[in-house]
């Protein structure tokens, strides 16, 4: 397959132009393309099908978007880290910690936002940051990553978190926080608004910068620990840099918008896929892909059964199954380090 960068970063941005427009166009009633246009360009208030396009449909989008992006991202800078195509947030305990975090917040603090902050996503990053070096700690034997040791460590890590997450949902002093728990952990995208909306925009957009510097130093990794080291790379602390980013983007992800799987594992193989496994585009190119993954779930619920509000635990995009067969059939070949 041909790996010229240009076309598929082009092809990638017109699929999500054409995907946010579908989605400000669909919902619990259609609008025309002109009305979206007034409403982008002379926005008025007043107006209620306005209203719903500014208010609700775009800050709903833009965060399946970052969401989407930001998933992807993290799976792809895991992957790189430890070396290990399986490597995803939630394989390695990453996301059930930033769960953990929310979790907390939803069920036992009367107020989320504290000192003009909201305190979930906040919460979320110190569990995914904490179950992160727990395990990237059990899984390292004499000063070198295991991968199968690790990949042990974050499924047992990632069980007990999860398990503590349903007994502080179990405790949870109100019918109403409750409620709000067992929503937010079967994942959507209704939590979104303008005010939420710079948490993510922040962490993938400075994410996607920082990398845009190292990612000469993220492909030598890849050679291995040992290799990378010969060759002047500072293993460590780009191990730190790493731990630090995908935690800071699970969390800011989860915190908002639940539990959302697959996203992290499969995106990262579909990239190297298309553009190969050390591609000067990857990152930008998966967290693209990212985003067109997860657009869709925002408009088919209420394209089939005219719902708005749907949970992403039933709403899997139908492009899922072309990413499994693609990654089972090509991507594993192609990946340094699997299971080694």
């Amino acid at each position: 397959m041909s790996r010229r960068v240009g076309p598929w970063l082009l092809a990638s941005l017109f699929v999500t132009f054409l995907l946010l427009v579908a989605g400000l166009r669909v919902g619990s009633f259609d609008t025309d393309y002109a009305t979206i246009w007034r409403a982008l360009s002379h926005y008025d208030s007043t107006d209620p099908v306005q209203l719903v396009l500014v208010q609700l449909r775009l800050p709903r989008l833009l965060l399946a978007l970052l969401a989407g992006a930001g998933l992807a991202f993290s799976g792809y800078l895991m992957q790189a880290m430890v070396n290990n195509a399986l490597a995803d947030p939630y394989l390695l305990g990453t996301a059930s910690g930033a769960s953990l975090g929310a979790i907390l917040c939803f069920a036992f603090l009367d107020t989320l936002v504290l000192g003009g902050f909201y305190l979930p996503p906040l919460a979320a990053l110190a569990g995914a940051l904490f179950t992160t070096i727990v395990v990237v700690a059990l899984g390292t034997q004499q000063g070198q990553l295991r991968p199968a040791q690790l990949l042990l460590a974050g499924v047992a890590v990632g069980a007990l978190t999860a398990a503590v997450g349903s007994l502080v949902t179990f405790l949870a002093a109100t019918d109403a926080k409750l409620s709000t728990v067992i929503f937010w952990a079967m994942g959507s995208f209704e939590r979104a608004g303008w005010n939420l909306l710079p948490y993510p925009a922040v962490a993938v957009g400075g994410a996607l910068l920082l990398f845009t510097f190292l990612q000469k130093d993220l492909n030598v990794l890849l050679l291995g620990e040992e290799r990378a080291q010969a060759l002047g790379l500072n293993v460590t602390r780009l191990r730190w840099i790493l731990i630090l980013t995908a935690s800071g983007l699970t969390g800011c992800v989860v915190a908002l918008c639940g539990p959302i799987g697959f996203v992290g594992l499969m995106i990262p193989h579909l990239t190297r896929w298309l553009l190969g496994v050390t591609g000067r585009a990857n990152l930008l190119f998966c967290a693209l892909l990212g985003a067109i993954l997860c657009l869709p779930a925002t408009c088919w619920p209420v394209c089939f059964i005219r719902r708005q509000a749907f949970p992403w635990a039933w709403s899997p995009p139908f492009s899922a199954y072309r990413s499994l067969y693609i990654c089972c059939g090509k991507s594993a070949s192609r990946f340094n380090g699997l299971l080694s």
